[in-house]
């Protein structure tokens, strides 16, 4: 016998892990401009508030999903 195929995520789904790598890539921007600040680079201050922008952004995001039905 076959294997049915697996069913489409749900748009929730989608958007959870969305958000979630959202908070990823605001976490690793944030700790990447903190390491850049160490060399005292112009660039560091930028990567690091778009990095906790992000994170809020995402954060945000996530909260409005809701509570997980499961």
């Amino acid at each position: 016998m076959s294997e049915a195929p697996a069913p489409a995520p749900l748009p929730i789904e989608r958007d959870e892990r969305r958000a979630r790598l959202l908070i990823v890539i605001g976490a690793a921007l944030t700790l990447f401009g903190i390491v850049l600040a160490l060399n005292d680079d112009e660039l560091a201050r930028f990567v690091t508030v778009a990095g906790i922008v992000v994170s809020f952004v995402a954060l945000h995001r996530f909260g409005r999903l809701g509570p997980s039905s499961g």
